[in-house]
Protein backbone atom coordinates (compact mmCIF):
# COMPACT_ATOMS: atom_id res chain seq x y z
CA UNK A 1 0.00 0.00 0.00
CA UNK A 2 1.36 3.00 -1.19
CA UNK A 3 0.72 6.29 1.61
CA UNK A 4 1.50 10.13 1.32
CA UNK A 5 1.49 11.89 4.16
CA UNK A 6 1.03 15.72 3.70
CA UNK A 7 1.43 17.35 7.06
CA UNK A 8 0.02 21.36 6.56
CA UNK A 9 0.51 22.52 9.65
CA UNK A 10 3.67 25.38 10.10
CA UNK A 11 4.72 24.07 13.39
CA UNK A 12 7.03 21.06 14.45
CA UNK A 13 5.39 18.50 16.45
CA UNK A 14 1.67 19.43 15.95
CA UNK A 15 -1.05 17.81 16.64
CA UNK A 16 -2.02 17.19 13.21
CA UNK A 17 1.01 15.25 12.80
CA UNK A 18 0.84 13.73 16.01
CA UNK A 19 -2.80 12.31 15.14
CA UNK A 20 -1.42 11.40 11.56
CA UNK A 21 1.85 9.81 12.61
CA UNK A 22 -0.41 7.46 14.86
CA UNK A 23 -3.29 7.26 12.03
CA UNK A 24 0.14 5.47 9.38
CA UNK A 25 0.86 3.26 12.89
CA UNK A 26 -2.36 1.70 12.79
CA UNK A 27 -3.12 0.95 9.42
CA UNK A 28 -4.35 -2.60 8.81
CA UNK A 29 -1.79 -3.65 5.76
CA UNK A 30 1.51 -3.66 7.44
CA UNK A 31 3.59 -3.74 3.93
CA UNK A 32 3.04 0.42 3.80
CA UNK A 33 5.50 2.53 1.95
CA UNK A 34 5.30 5.78 3.27
CA UNK A 35 5.92 9.19 1.73
CA UNK A 36 5.71 12.39 3.89
CA UNK A 37 5.86 15.74 3.15
CA UNK A 38 5.53 19.10 5.26
CA UNK A 39 4.48 21.56 3.51
CA UNK A 40 5.89 24.66 5.44
CA UNK A 41 9.43 22.94 5.16
CA UNK A 42 8.93 23.41 0.63
CA UNK A 43 9.24 25.81 -1.72
CA UNK A 44 6.51 25.77 -4.00
CA UNK A 45 3.58 28.85 -5.54
CA UNK A 46 0.22 28.78 -5.07
CA UNK A 47 -2.22 27.92 -8.67
CA UNK A 48 -1.54 30.57 -10.95
CA UNK A 49 -4.83 30.02 -12.89
CA UNK A 50 -3.10 29.38 -16.37
CA UNK A 51 -5.45 26.62 -17.24
CA UNK A 52 -2.56 24.83 -18.86
CA UNK A 53 -3.15 21.33 -16.92
CA UNK A 54 -6.62 21.52 -18.64
CA UNK A 55 -5.30 21.47 -22.10
CA UNK A 56 -1.16 21.42 -23.15
CA UNK A 57 -0.38 19.23 -20.02
CA UNK A 58 -2.26 16.41 -17.48
CA UNK A 59 -0.20 17.88 -14.51
CA UNK A 60 0.41 21.69 -13.07
CA UNK A 61 3.11 23.08 -15.21
CA UNK A 62 4.43 24.62 -11.79
CA UNK A 63 8.23 22.88 -11.36
CA UNK A 64 8.64 23.48 -7.77
CA UNK A 65 8.54 21.45 -4.69
CA UNK A 66 4.67 20.76 -4.79
CA UNK A 67 5.22 18.82 -7.77
CA UNK A 68 6.24 15.78 -6.08
CA UNK A 69 3.69 16.30 -3.68
CA UNK A 70 1.06 15.86 -6.48
CA UNK A 71 2.42 13.11 -8.50
CA UNK A 72 2.95 10.76 -5.37
CA UNK A 73 -0.52 11.72 -4.20
CA UNK A 74 -1.84 10.88 -7.60
CA UNK A 75 -0.05 7.51 -7.45
CA UNK A 76 -1.01 6.26 -3.70
CA UNK A 77 -3.57 4.15 -2.46
CA UNK A 78 -4.12 6.51 0.65
CA UNK A 79 -3.67 10.33 1.27
CA UNK A 80 -3.51 11.68 4.76
CA UNK A 81 -3.93 14.98 4.56
CA UNK A 82 -3.56 17.35 8.02
CA UNK A 83 -4.43 20.93 8.43
CA UNK A 84 -4.84 23.02 11.72
CA UNK A 85 -7.99 25.21 11.40
CA UNK A 86 -6.42 28.83 10.93
CA UNK A 87 -9.66 31.70 10.74
CA UNK A 88 -11.71 29.33 9.96
CA UNK A 89 -10.45 27.79 7.14
CA UNK A 90 -7.37 25.27 6.38
CA UNK A 91 -3.61 26.82 6.95
CA UNK A 92 -2.74 28.79 3.73
CA UNK A 93 -0.10 25.81 3.09
CA UNK A 94 -2.84 23.62 2.67
CA UNK A 95 -5.10 26.04 0.67
CA UNK A 96 -2.35 26.47 -1.72
CA UNK A 97 -2.14 22.56 -1.94
CA UNK A 98 -5.65 22.19 -2.26
CA UNK A 99 -5.51 24.81 -5.46
CA UNK A 100 -2.98 22.79 -7.21
CA UNK A 101 -5.03 20.10 -7.27
CA UNK A 102 -7.15 21.15 -9.65
CA UNK A 103 -4.64 19.81 -12.21
CA UNK A 104 -6.38 16.43 -11.34
CA UNK A 105 -9.44 17.49 -12.97
CA UNK A 106 -9.98 16.33 -16.80
CA UNK A 107 -10.84 19.81 -18.94
CA UNK A 108 -14.19 18.90 -19.14
CA UNK A 109 -14.78 18.12 -15.80
CA UNK A 110 -17.38 20.12 -15.27
CA UNK A 111 -19.68 17.85 -17.17
CA UNK A 112 -17.91 14.72 -17.34
CA UNK A 113 -19.85 12.31 -14.88
CA UNK A 114 -16.09 11.23 -14.21
CA UNK A 115 -14.38 14.34 -13.50
CA UNK A 116 -11.27 13.46 -11.62
CA UNK A 117 -7.86 11.94 -13.69
CA UNK A 118 -7.22 10.17 -10.81
CA UNK A 119 -7.85 5.90 -10.48
CA UNK A 120 -10.67 4.52 -8.84
CA UNK A 121 -10.50 3.38 -5.44
CA UNK A 122 -8.15 5.59 -3.81
CA UNK A 123 -8.74 6.90 -0.19
CA UNK A 124 -8.03 10.37 2.16
CA UNK A 125 -8.17 10.76 5.45
CA UNK A 126 -8.54 14.06 6.43
CA UNK A 127 -7.26 15.10 9.33
CA UNK A 128 -8.70 18.80 10.92
CA UNK A 129 -7.39 20.28 14.19
CA UNK A 130 -9.03 23.02 16.02
CA UNK A 131 -9.14 24.97 19.38
CA UNK A 132 -12.53 25.20 19.12
CA UNK A 133 -14.07 22.80 21.37
CA UNK A 134 -17.45 22.88 18.87
CA UNK A 135 -16.97 20.05 16.44
CA UNK A 136 -19.56 21.51 14.25
CA UNK A 137 -17.77 24.99 14.31
CA UNK A 138 -16.46 24.59 10.73
CA UNK A 139 -18.30 21.77 9.55
CA UNK A 140 -19.71 23.88 6.30
CA UNK A 141 -15.85 24.56 5.33
CA UNK A 142 -14.64 21.10 5.76
CA UNK A 143 -17.33 19.62 4.23
CA UNK A 144 -16.70 21.71 1.61
CA UNK A 145 -12.54 20.59 1.42
CA UNK A 146 -14.59 16.83 1.66
CA UNK A 147 -17.01 17.17 -0.83
CA UNK A 148 -14.35 18.66 -3.46
CA UNK A 149 -11.91 15.75 -2.77
CA UNK A 150 -14.83 13.65 -3.32
CA UNK A 151 -15.19 14.94 -6.62
CA UNK A 152 -11.84 13.94 -7.70
CA UNK A 153 -12.93 10.28 -6.96
CA UNK A 154 -11.55 9.70 -3.28
CA UNK A 155 -13.37 8.19 -0.59
CA UNK A 156 -12.65 10.90 1.63
CA UNK A 157 -12.90 9.86 5.74
CA UNK A 158 -12.73 13.62 7.71
CA UNK A 159 -11.11 13.11 11.30
CA UNK A 160 -12.04 15.99 13.37
CA UNK A 161 -9.96 16.76 16.42
CA UNK A 162 -11.64 19.58 18.64
CA UNK A 163 -10.99 21.98 21.83
CA UNK A 164 -7.07 21.61 21.38
CA UNK A 165 -4.46 23.61 22.86
CA UNK A 166 -0.89 23.92 20.93
CA UNK A 167 0.98 20.46 21.42
CA UNK A 168 -2.50 19.11 23.08
CA UNK A 169 -3.02 15.43 21.77
CA UNK A 170 -0.83 12.47 23.60
CA UNK A 171 -1.62 15.05 27.00
CA UNK A 172 -4.69 16.44 27.72
CA UNK A 173 -6.72 14.73 24.79
CA UNK A 174 -5.45 11.28 24.41
CA UNK A 175 -8.22 10.53 23.26
CA UNK A 176 -7.87 11.42 19.76
CA UNK A 177 -4.66 9.19 19.45
CA UNK A 178 -7.01 5.95 20.20
CA UNK A 179 -10.09 7.24 17.77
CA UNK A 180 -7.44 7.80 14.88
CA UNK A 181 -6.38 4.58 15.66
CA UNK A 182 -9.46 3.21 15.32
CA UNK A 183 -10.35 5.26 11.97
CA UNK A 184 -7.44 4.14 9.91
CA UNK A 185 -7.68 0.73 11.36
CA UNK A 186 -11.00 0.64 9.59
CA UNK A 187 -9.48 2.29 6.24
Amino acid sequence: MKVTLILGSPRPGSNSAKLAEAAVAALPDKNVEVKKFNLNQLRFRGCQSCFSCKGRTETCVLKDDLALVLSTAADSDLVILTSPVYINEVAGQVKCFIDRTYSWFKPDFLSNAVPGRLKPGKKMLFIWTQGNPDKDCYKRNLTAHVDYFGSQGFKVTPFVACGLTPEDVGKSSPGYLKQIAEVAAAL
